[in-house]
């Protein structure tokens, strides 16, 4: 596949970089990402791609890492 054949997700890449407050709002969760706006959240990729995807979209799907305050050792 050529790159212009591929999907540019350099939108929502963008608006992802430019939101960090999403880690404080999702944490270790999977988000999916349209344009510029959250579309899907949850635990689950698969029920997170599930509701995210559409004919006329391709979501950018994106694992928030947890908070320092919830990590267990």
């Amino acid at each position: 596949m050529s790159e212009q054949e591929g999907i540019n997700m350099d939108k929502e890449n963008n608006w992802l970089l430019s939101h960090p407050e999403l880690i404080a709002h999702y944490p270790g969760e999977y988000i999916a990402i349209v344009g510029e706006s959250v579309v899907a959240h949850g635990k689950d990729f698969k029920a997170v791609l599930k509701e995210a995807e559409r004919p006329d979209q391709e979501p950018l799907i994106h694992k928030v890492p947890l908070t320092d305050k919830e990590i267990v050792v």
